[in-house]
């Protein structure tokens, strides 16, 4: 580690103390480094890293939303189907009664 020629007294809260002392180090010096390194150097990359999750999480947020759409006009399109099917099978018994009559009255 580098030399210390920086002796400074400061003055700060008791959360501040606690901050810390949660953070990694064996003693108060090493500690309070830790935390401005993390402040000063790791801070800015882990917002770039939010920064590039949060874009993912709206992007994948959007092709939900267009799945979902895509889903609901797939469920209509297959209730369309049914509606069409049942449609023709009333047609088609139509169409065997009218050719069974005409049948009878050719006989």
């Amino acid at each position: 580690m580098a030399k210390k020629n920086n002796i400074r007294s400061i003055r700060f809260s008791d959360e501040l103390a606690d901050l810390i002392d949660r953070q990694n180090g064996r003693t108060f010096t090493e500690k309070l480094e830790n935390l401005v390194t993390l402040c000063v150097w790791e801070l800015p990359q882990r917002e770039k890293q939010l920064k590039n999750i949060q874009a993912q999480i709206d992007q994948e947020r959007k092709r939900l939303i267009n799945l979902q759409r895509e889903t609901q006009l797939l469920i209509a399109l297959e209730a369309d189907i049914k509606n069409i099917q049942r449609n023709f099978e009333i047609v088609k018994k139509r169409a065997d009664l009218f050719a069974k009559a005409a049948m009878e009255d050719e006989l």
